[in-house]
C-alpha cells in the first residue's frame, strides 16, 4: 500500500490576491468564471466559502465589494472575517490577475492528477489490463483543461483550405461524385465476402502512392506475406504479368522483375502492420498516429473492424470506442482513413441501407462516406451462362451530399483490377519509372513462381 503524500500543491498567497482582486474590482469575477475557476480549485481555509459566496453575488446581479461580500457571508450563518479580507484586498494586483487565476488552475490540476495516480496505484493489483488502460485514458483526459475561452474559435478567423484537397480512389466517375476523400474523413467500406473489397482498396492504395502519398495496409486475416503479394498483383503492368500453369488452369502472377520494380516503388511509401502485433485498438491507434505524425502517412487501409481486439469490452463497445478513435485522429492528423465493416444480411430487401452494417450505429454516423461493394451471380437455366456483375454504391455521402448512386465495377482478370471506363483499365500506376538500382532478371529463376 501507497501512503499519500503529505502536504498539498498549493499557493496560498495567489489564492489570497486573486480573491482580494475581486474585491478590489468586482468585475474580475467575470473572468475568473470565464477561466473556469470554481469553488473547490481553492485549497485556503474558507477560501472556497468566500468564493462561492461571490457568485452568488454576481448571480444576484449585485456589485462585488467589501460591504456586500461581509453581509453573504453573515447571511450563511458565518462571521465575516473583515481582517483577512482587508488583507486579501491590500494583496490582490488587477494586472496580475491572469497570474492568479493560472496558479490557481494549474495547482487545482496537479491536485487532481496527482489523486487520479495515488488511487490507481494503491488498486492497481485487483485490476485488469484492460481496467488500467481505460484508468490511464481517464487521467489523459484531465489534460485537457482551460479556459471557457479555448472551447470556441471565432469564424471569421478560421483560415480557409482547398475544398478538393484530399485523395482520390482512382476511378474519375466515383470521385466526382464522392468529391474524392477529404482530409480529415472517416470513410465506411461494407460488401458481402467475395464482393471485391481486397482488390478495390488495393487499387485505392497504388493511386495514392502514384500520387505521392504514404499508405499503410492492416488486415485481420491475411498474412503480411499475403497482403503484399495481392497488392504486387494488382499494381502490375501487363508487361510484369506472366502465365503460369496451375494444376487446374492457368493464372498471371508477376514477373521477378516486377516484383523488384515495386518493392523499389513502395519502399518508404507503404507500410504494413505486422502479423505479429497484436490487433488492438490501442496499438493500432498508436501505429496511425506515430505514422501520420512522423511519416506524414496519409491512407490508412483497415480491414476489418471485427478482427480489432479491444479485450474487457463487450462486442458493440469496442465498435464505438474503435470508431471514436479513427474520427479523432482522422480530425487531428488530416489524414483519410477507410475501415472495412461487415454488412447485416440482406434478406428479402432489394437492397441496402445507410445502417445495413453490422454493429454499432455510431460507426456509420461518425462515418464521412459510407460505400458498399455488392456481387450477383446468376445462371441462365437454359443457356448456363453465367452473368456476374459487381457494383460499387455510395450509401453515405456527407461532402457532395450525392448517395443513392451505384456505378457498375467491370473485372480485368488478368489484371486483377476493377474499372468503370477505359482510362481505369489501362492505368499505368508508374511503378518502373522511379529511379531505380539496375535488375537483372536471372535466366534460370525467370520462370518460376515469384514470391
Amino acid at each position: 500500500m501507497v501512503t499519500k503524500m503529505t502536504g498539498d500543491i498549493c499557493n496560498i498567497n495567489a489564492e489570497m490576491a486573486f480573491l482580494g482582486s475581486i474585491i478590489t474590482d468586482g468585475k474580475l469575477i467575470v473572468r475568473a468564471i470565464e477561466d473556469g475557476i470554481k469553488p473547490g480549485d481553492l485549497t485556503g481555509k474558507g477560501f472556497d466559502i468566500i468564493y462561492q459566496c461571490m457568485l452568488s453575488i454576481h448571480n444576484s446581479k449585485k456589485p462585488i465589494e467589501m460591504v456586500s461580500l461581509v453581509a453573504e457571508l453573515k447571511a450563511m450563518g458565518i462571521q465575516a472575517p473583515v481582517s483577512l479580507l482587508t488583507d486579501m484586498a491590500s494583496m490582490g494586483i488587477t494586472p496580475n490577475f491572469k497570474y492568479y487565476m493560472d496558479e490557481i488552475k494549474d495547482n487545482s490540476f496537479k491536485r487532481k492528477v496527482k489523486d487520479h495516480v495515488f488511487d490507481l496505484v494503491n488498486s492497481l493489483e485487483s485490476k485488469t489490463p484492460s481496467e488500467i488502460k481505460s484508468h490511464i485514458e481517464d487521467l489523459a483526459n484531465k489534460f485537457d483543461y482551460g479556459s471557457v475561452e479555448q472551447l470556441f474559435v471565432d469564424a471569421s478567423e478560421i483560415k480557409r483550405t482547398d475544398l478538393n484537397s484530399g485523395l482520390e480512389t482512382g476511378f474519375k466517375d466515383l470521385d466526382a461524385l464522392l468529391g474524392g476523400l477529404v482530409y480529415g474523413s472517416l470513410t465506411i467500406l461494407t460488401g458481402e465476402p467475395s464482393s471485391g473489397k481486397s482488390t478495390l482498396l488495393n487499387q485505392i492504395v497504388a493511386q495514392n502512392i502514384m500520387n505521392g502519398h504514404r499508405c499503410m495496409l492492416y488486415s485481420g486475416e491475411l498474412t503480411d506475406f499475403n497482403i503484399l503479394q495481392w497488392f504486387m498483383r494488382t499494381a502490375a503492368n501487363p508487361s510484369d504479368l506472366q502465365e503460369f500453369k496451375g494444376k487446374i488452369n492457368t493464372y498471371y502472377d508477376v514477373t521477378s522483375h516486377g516484383e523488384h520494380s515495386i518493392r523499389e516503388w513502395i519502399k518508404n511509401k507503404l507500410f504494413i502492420y505486422s502479423e505479429e502485433s497484436i490487433s488492438s485498438v490501442d496499438n493500432i491507434s498508436a501505429s496511425i498516429e506515430y505514422l501520420a505524425r512522423t511519416k506524414d502517412v496519409k491512407l490508412f487501409v483497415l480491414d476489418n473492424m471485427m478482427t480489432i481486439d479491444n479485450s474487457g469490452l463487450e462486442e458493440l463497445d469496442k465498435q464505438k470506442r474503435l470508431a471514436k478513435k479513427l474520427k479523432s485522429l482522422a480530425r487531428k492528423y488530416k489524414i483519410c482513413i477507410i475501415l472495412v465493416a461487415h454488412p447485416k444480411k440482406k434478406g428479402d430487401k432489394d437492397r441496402y441501407h445507410m445502417h445495413d452494417v453490422s454493429g454499432a450505429s455510431e460507426v456509420v454516423n461518425l462515418a464521412d462516406y459510407e460505400l458498399i461493394l455488392t456481387r450477383s451471380i446468376k445462371v441462365d437455366s437454359k443457356t448456363n451462362d453465367v452473368s456476374d456483375i459487381t457494383k460499387i454504391g455510395i450509401l453515405k455521402n456527407r461532402t457532395t451530399g450525392k448517395q443513392g448512386i451505384s456505378r457498375r465495377l467491370n473485372f480485368d482478370d488478368m489484371r486483377k483490377r476493377f474499372w468503370i471506363d477505359d482510362r481505369d483499365k489501362i492505368k499505368d500506376y508508374g511503378y518502373d519509372k522511379v529511379d531505380q538500382v539496375s535488375f537483372v532478371e536471372l535466366d534460370d529463376v525467370a520462370n518460376d513462381v515469384p514470391f
